[in-house]
């Protein structure tokens, strides 16, 4: 499953990328290994949780605010399947 996220610029080593991924609770800052982005998403396992329209994703790294799972609406998300 991919989550799409915005580019905002690089990271410390030059295979480091900074993302945004919008949240239920706004925008959280994320820094990946380049390879991890593709096209505008990322990948990202199945949701663990589901409240209000929104899903629980694990991300493959943890965010500035130390989080590594985080609340999106599905229209964020693009399923294999669908």
């Amino acid at each position: 499953m991919k989550l799409k996220v915005r580019l905002i610029g690089r990271g410390l080593h030059e295979d480091e990328i900074l993302v945004i991924v919008m949240t239920r609770d706004g925008e959280e800052e994320v820094m990946l290994d380049r390879d991890d982005l593709e096209g505008d998403a990322i990948e990202v396992g199945s949701p663990v949780g589901k409240s209000n329209g929104h899903l629980l994703v694990e991300l493959p790294r943890e965010t500035a605010r130390g989080s590594w799972r985080v609340w999106v609406a599905k229209e964020e998300l693009a399923f294999a399947n669908a």
